[in-house]
């Protein structure tokens, strides 16, 4: 297993030299809820991450109908954050004509 430092994003191959060198560099982790476990700021299911309740909602199992409300939402809250819905949107293979 490796693990990045979520700063300086520099590989540790033990969970021990990564705690030790997050420990001596005062590296933050985050422990916002999103994994069960302390990880980088901004992980795709951070809630610091604009589009994590998207993600949140597809690992949930929300239908299609789910995320493309969910889509809209959060383009409706930051419109700049259109491109990036869209293109997650197709990687899930979901009809984004239907969302424009």
């Amino acid at each position: 297993m490796i693990l990045r430092c979520p700063d300086c994003r520099t590989r540790r191959t033990t969970r021990g030299l990564f705690m030790r060198h997050v420990q001596a560099t005062g590296h933050k982790l985050c422990r916002c809820g999103g994994y069960h476990y302390a990880h980088r700021p901004g992980s795709p299911l951070c809630a610091y991450n604009p589009l994590s309740a998207l993600r949140l909602a597809d690992r949930d199992g929300a239908d299609e109908d789910d995320l493309i409300r969910c889509a809209l939402y959060i383009i409706s809250e930051t419109p700049a954050l259109a491109p990036k819905v869209q293109a997650l949107l197709e990687d899930w293979k979901i009809d984004v004509q239907s969302i424009r």
